[in-house]
């Protein structure tokens, strides 16, 4: 019942904030018991990598696990995502917490005696006797204690205290009923003082509700990352593993020549040592894939013991795609849509109202205060108040402010607290343009990157080409061979962790723009065109600039399609 009255009011508080809150749901904060992590409805991997040697029984009879499904297990499985999920749900406890002291507050208590009084009394002189007195008390007492609004607290309490004596079956009730009214006039008057905690909880769900906005973003771009990493380790194994396979064949044909004479022992050997050079690369580059196979397992939370492979054909949809928008206009579209910067604004407000709830606190103390107290008949020996026996007053308590040190020190304090949120939300500016700024570069280096890899695979090739054609001829130094071989893989690599870096860059872009909605499986939509902001041509004022439109479900772009979306230049 307790549970469920929680779960009640703390989703009511969430999901009526959803609605003024960007990339959040009320099916994404949901807190719920997910069945255990099932692997059943993915493909069995058939056919294991013969590049992985003998680390391929490592995914005999794996599940394949592509991105989009993998996305949707770490948004149900996840550790860190479901820890986000508590701390949101923490926090909408507090504000309940808060709503429930400017509320009637009721308590009722008991407490039952029973005792026995043992003496001695004298009869006649030598004559004594045992006298015992036995007892029975019992005191119980109710009421109600409520703040409102205004300040004034009302208070009633009810009290009823009853004696039996066994002996002679006498008894003694006595009943008290006490009601009071207490309102002040100066400090602690007013609903801007009465109702700041509650205010301040309520800004406080709000914050927590955008950072957990940004926490989506920032926790799927760590996903698709990890994601990616992986599969750029397999790949790195299936470069490595080619090299090796290529120094085996060169190594047979070079022992051909040395046998006729054709080759030095010293050539021979130098390719024997490159070859076992790459083999220990391979070897290497397995277990790292494995190692953070397993890492990425943990991430998302599926069990270590699960036998699962990742869909290498996520890599064939990656593309370089320019972002459709300059750099200025990116970050003018983040000072509009990031919930951060919202907040770091929200925040000078909060700073403001503590200034004007600290002066408070430097006025007199002065307060009305009425009671209206009835009790019972002397004697009485049945429960009951005689409404005819009260007693009514009313006082007025005041509290020169001759010692305000402490007030004063707060008062002054929130200046310089206001000062601090003002600069805060400077600097948040700052940075969300430093970070627009950084992925920006970040996109032009990879991209410049990418058409470096692009040219040195094919440099290497032609090289290694060039160099394995002068040794089956007879010609050439084992030491360009080696040295062919060897920039070719590294080149592979460069290029496949060049296309994956700038997916990443431009995935970062998008969350640092605040434009990445994500889905409540876990999906993004990218939509830029339709979500851009009505910049005026002269100035920008985030007054005037119209709220990034959240995109509906027909316009969701799946996880399915390519992971960079094409936008339009």
């Amino acid at each position: 019942m307790y549970r469920k009255r929680a779960d009640r009011e703390v989703y009511t508080d969430l999901f009526s904030r959803t609605t003024v809150v960007e990339n959040v749901a009320p099916k994404d904060i949901e807190l719920t018991t997910e069945p255990p992590v099932s692997l059943s409805e993915l493909k069995t991997h058939v056919k294991s990598s013969e590049a992985l040697g003998d680390f391929a029984r490592y995914e005999k009879g794996a599940k394949v696990l592509p991105f989009p499904q993998a996305l949707e297990m770490s948004i149900t499985h996840g550790r860190d995502y479901l820890r986000a999920k508590e701390e949101l749900y923490l926090a909408s406890l507090d504000l309940s917490l808060a709503r429930h002291r400017l509320t009637p507050i009721f308590f009722a208590q008991g407490l039952g005696t029973r005792a026995s009084d043992s003496r001695n009394a004298t009869l006649l002189p030598g004559m004594t006797k045992i006298v015992a007195t036995d007892t029975f008390a019992r005191s119980q007492s109710a009421g109600f204690s409520w703040l409102m609004a205004t300040g004034a607290r009302l208070s009633t309490d009810f009290t009823q205290d009853f004696l039996r004596i066994m002996t002679g079956n006498r008894s003694i009730n006595e009943s008290d009923l006490a009601v009071s009214l207490v309102q002040p006039l100066l400090q602690g008057a007013g609903t801007l003082v009465t109702l700041e905690a509650l205010t301040q909880e309520e800004r406080n769900l709000l914050y927590t509700l955008r950072d957990f906005a940004d926490f989506r973003r920032e926790y799927i771009v760590n996903v698709a990352n990890s994601y990616y990493g992986v599969l750029r380790s397999r790949n790195q194994v299936y470069n490595n593993f080619i090299a090796y396979q290529g120094y085996v064949k060169n190594v047979e044909r070079e022992e051909g020549f040395a046998e006729v004479g054709k080759r030095t022992q010293n050539q021979l050997g130098r390719l024997k040592q490159a070859k076992l050079i790459a083999e220990n690369r391979w070897i290497d580059a397995a277990r790292s894939y494995l190692s953070k196979l397993d890492e990425f397992k943990i991430q998302i939370g599926i069990p270590v013991s699960e036998n699962v492979v990742l869909d290498d054909n996520e890599l064939k949809k990656l593309q370089i795609n320019a972002p459709g928008i300059t750099r200025e206009e990116a970050v003018k579209i983040a000072l509009v849509t990031r919930p951060d910067l919202a907040t770091a604004k929200d925040r000078v407000d909060d700073a403001e109202r503590h200034i004007k709830v600290a002066k408070n606190g430097l006025l007199p103390g002065l307060n009305v205060a009425v009671e209206y107290n009835p009790v019972s008949s002397p004697g009485d020996t049945t429960p009951g108040i005689n409404w005819n026996r009260r007693r009514w007053a009313s006082r007025l308590d005041l509290d020169l402010p001759l010692d305000r040190k402490a007030e004063r020190n707060i008062y002054r304090s929130s200046f310089i607290a206001r000062d601090r949120s003002i600069r805060a939300e400077q600097l948040a500016r700052d940075r969300a343009q430093l970070e627009i700024f950084d992925a920006w570069r970040s996109l032009d280096q990879e991209k410049a990157s990418h058409r470096i890899a692009e040219e040195g695979v094919s440099l290497a090739a032609r090289r290694l080409e060039e160099q394995q054609l002068r040794s089956e001829l007879g010609q050439g130094e084992a030491k360009d061979l080696v040295d062919a071989q060897e920039d070719l893989v590294d080149a592979q690599n460069l290029l496949t962790g060049a296309l994956i870096d700038y997916t990443m860059a431009r995935l970062r872009l998008w969350r640092d723009m605040g434009i990445l909605y994500i889905q409540s499986d876990g999906s993004w939509v990218e939509r830029l065109q339709k979500e851009k902001p009505y910049i005026p041509e002269k100035s920008f004022s985030s007054s005037k600039v119209r709220r990034a439109r959240k995109p509906s479900k027909a316009e969701s772009r799946s996880t399915n399609e390519p992971t960079v979306a094409k936008v339009s230049e």
